[in-house]
């Protein structure tokens, strides 16, 4: 069986969540003898590229359009990508296309897998079906609610992506995506967001993520080795949203005097890229707070195990986000906004805590309690980390359910 992977962005152009899943998804089918080629196709870079290599054996093929004066209709559907991927597909002749993100690619390669007839599965990571930001969030910091805004808000936080604000969007989307066999989705909460805007239930899927249990290996990131060194005798947190609003910067630097407070000689490590006067914002608390830019994805695992706590404060409705299924991998409890998928994955409490988003008092709050509990409740929380990791969240069982829909899909069930 041969599956094309479709993604706008893969490693190591960029390494979020979506990536990180299809990177382990890919490595798990192919050692079940699944042949997995990720078909990496946008038009928003400048240039022209097209070319193949291989990221721990998975190959990817780059294609890179040569980006045009952005306009909401060519956001929506791109000529040149439906061709392109028309043609690869054509060439590589898959069993089935598996499409991820395509916002920076348009709603084409849908249409192009429909055309040759592929059957499609296509997994959600977020709500760029319903919202043109991602995420239904607004610029004020409010939430668009799809019975009062049936066709869109027009008040979206507009400073990250911002992609087809054409008129009644969400029904050109639907539409655009009447091919899709059905819907992956990660969490309860992204289903019944889609469901809310009109989309049919029998479509989806519920299939949590699964990641390949971590192989130890040493970081190569200078900082992170730094961090790693003297969380031996710091209290450690970490923050994996740099300076990224909607990840929830705003809210860590808001609760980090509080938590600098009551936590005495506590060290926070911030990872990843973003806004470069939320980034800056961080040296205020002097050498409390390290700054450590990109960090490569698995370094991230040595991070993670490091920390006695991290922090997930997004402002947005998350769908599973794949930083706590890592840190539960490794043992850490999480500090996370009760919001989209996140409340799904974390038992309060038992492997972190739950606060109310952009709540940056009872976010310190909870980084309070937990470094006032014994040292045996935290080892113990670490334990049920792993459990939850190894029970519920682990790469076969994903790839169980995942399995299950493909075969579903091609009508062998």
């Amino acid at each position: 069986m041969r599956v094309v992977f479709f993604t706008h962005t893969f490693t190591p152009d960029y390494t979020g969540g979506a990536e990180v899943s299809i990177y382990h998804t890919c490595q798990g089918l192919m050692r079940r003898g699944v042949e997995c080629i990720v078909l990496n196709v946008t038009a928003r870079r400048p240039g022209h590229t097209d070319e193949w290599y291989q990221v721990d054996g998975i190959p990817v093929h780059r294609i890179t359009l040569r980006s045009w004066l952005r306009q909401p209709y060519l956001d929506l559907f791109d000529a040149r990508i439906f061709a392109t991927v028309r043609r690869e597909l054509r060439r590589l002749r898959p069993d089935l296309v598996h499409i991820h993100n395509t916002a920076h690619a348009t709603l084409a390669p849908v249409t192009a897998a429909w055309s040759v007839g592929v059957p499609i599965v296509s997994t959600l990571h977020d709500l760029w079906l319903l919202c043109p930001n991602n995420m239904r969030y607004q610029a004020d910091g409010s939430y668009c609610d799809v019975r009062r805004y049936p066709d869109g808000c027009g008040h979206c936080f507009r400073r990250y992506e911002y992609w087809a604000d054409v008129p009644h969007r969400r029904r050109w989307l639907q539409w655009l995506t009447k091919p899709v066999a059905a819907f992956v989705s990660p969490s309860q909460a992204l289903i019944d967001r889609h469901v809310e805007a009109g989309y049919d239930p029998a479509r989806f899927r519920l299939v949590l993520y699964g990641l390949q249990a971590p192989t130890p290996t040493p970081p190569t990131h200078p900082g992170v080795q730094r961090i790693i060194a003297a969380a031996r005798q710091r209290p450690t947190v970490a923050f994996a949203g740099g300076g990224v609003e909607i990840k929830g910067a705003r809210v860590v630097l808001e609760a980090l005097p509080a938590m600098l407070e009551a936590v005495p000689d506590l060290q926070v490590a911030v990872a990843g890229g973003g806004e470069p006067r939320l980034l800056q914002a961080y040296a205020a608390f002097g050498d409390a707070v390290t700054v450590l830019g990109t960090v490569p994805f698995m370094d991230m695992r040595g991070l993670f195990g490091a920390a006695d706590l991290t922090l997930a404060p997004s402002v947005w409705h998350e769908n599973s986000p794949v930083v706590i299924y890592e840190n539960f991998q490794m043992g850490t409890p999480v500090v996370g906004s009760a919001i989209g998928g996140i409340p799904e994955l974390i038992d309060e409490g038992r492997t972190g805590y739950l606060f109310p988003p952009g709540d940056a008092a009872t976010m310190a709050a909870k980084v309070s309690q937990h470094f006032r509990r014994p040292a045996w409740e935290r080892r113990q929380m670490r334990h049920a980390c792993v459990q939850r990791a190894c029970c519920d969240l682990t790469l076969p069982r994903h790839l169980d359910g995942l399995q299950a829909v493909y075969a579903e899909v091609l009508g062998e069930v």
